[in-house]
């Protein structure tokens, strides 16, 4: 796939600890082969990397970078800031009671200065802020608005521009953004940082989608309107859920939940073939609009790697078996692998 899109846009896959953890390193071993950029999934998030005040978990961090690194490839850090996955001490002095501003800003920076020192330019982006907005396009309420203010997004951006190394680039990351209230909401954001001189590369609209929607249409407005605001799109955190879910459960927002029964697990046999050629389809026809807006288009990001490793496997159900990827269990190439593939073959194939 890096080879076949090579020059239209980064191919990437977010990797998580499990794979490390692989007595042939089969998984991390296809990734090299397939993919030109990476993403780290859990292993740089707050909570995993320093769970405790002073208590870093350096050495799959360590590993994800240093795999990116000697496989030449564009690695990403995910994520700096997010309202998931930050433990409480972060909030709290040691009375236990909320810190003020300054304090929380001091903490941020500290957190930006430590992987900025350790990673530097082997990180080559930074997801500094991710999900803030809902789908109305309000700033979400969260410990980091209400200690901080409506200027979290703006400070958090101020400080890994001026704390990062020069050219690595500063990205604002979300999911559900083909919907016009966020869309809007982000646009906005991005604009006013713009207009007051704070560095901003790049928006990750999150491609957390279905066989049914978003529409090709929505997406396409959503890219073109990130690109007009003046920054490159990522897309990231790429998959198509073919399992059933209830109405309200799209997007990726963890902190909902649903109970399973038989029927919104539906293939544990495995995934039919008129359902593989749906999902090939609906890959295909993504990848045709990307390819269309490739000027505008750094990278594309799957969520994962293979089925085996996605996290729809226990979201919005645990222990369902998902199917949204390009490859299967086995890490055999799936008929959405080749289908998006085909797309370059017929590029290159020229008209009678």
């Amino acid at each position: 796939m890096k080879q076949a899109f090579k020059g239209d846009f980064l191919i990437g896959a977010a990797i998580s600890k499990p794979l490390f953890e692989e007595e042939t390193f089969a998984t991390l071993n296809m990734v090299a082969g397939q993919f030109s950029s990476v993403s780290s999934c859990n292993m740089l998030k707050w909570g995993s990397f320093n769970p405790e005040p002073g208590v870093y978990n350096h050495e799959t961090a360590d590993a994800y970078v240093k795999f990116g690194t000697e496989n030449k490839m564009y690695v990403v850090g995910h994520v700096l800031f997010w309202h998931n996955q930050t433990p409480k001490w972060v909030f709290l002095d040691e009375k236990g009671e909320t810190v003020d501003r300054a304090e929380l800003l001091r903490r941020m920076r500290e957190r930006v200065r430590h992987v900025s020192k350790r990673y530097g330019t082997r990180i080559q982006a930074w997801d500094v802020v991710n999900e803030s907005f809902m789908g109305s396009g309000k700033l979400r309420d969260s410990q980091w608005t209400r200690i901080i203010g409506s200027d979290f997004i703006e400070q958090a951006f101020r400080i890994a521009e001026e704390e990062l190394p020069e050219g690595v680039e500063l990205i604002y990351n979300d999911y559900s953004m083909t919907g016009k209230g966020k869309r809007d909401a982000v646009v906005r954001m991005v604009r006013e940082l713009k207009e007051k001189g704070v560095l901003i590369d790049g928006v990750g609209l999150q491609g957390h989608w279905s066989k049914k929607g978003p529409s090709i249409s929505e997406i396409e407005a959503s890219i073109i309107a990130f690109s007009e605001a003046g920054v490159g799109v990522h897309i990231t955190e790429l998959d198509i859920d073919m399992l059933p879910r209830k109405e309200g459960m799209w997007g990726a927002d963890v902190a909902k939940r649903l109970v399973g029964d038989a029927r919104m697990d539906p293939y544990r046999d495995g995934l039919p073939e008129a359902r593989q050629q749906e999902l090939a389809k609906r890959y295909a026809d993504l990848f045709q609009l990307f390819l269309k807006h490739k000027d505008k288009i750094k990278r594309v990001t799957f969520w994962g790697t293979t089925d085996k490793y996605s996290w729809l496997n226990n979201w919005p159900i645990k222990g369902r078996i998902s199917y949204p990827l390009l490859f299967d269990r086995a890490g055999k190439a799936k008929p959405a692998f080749h289908a998006v593939l085909g797309l370059k073959d017929k590029q290159a194939t020229p008209d009678e």
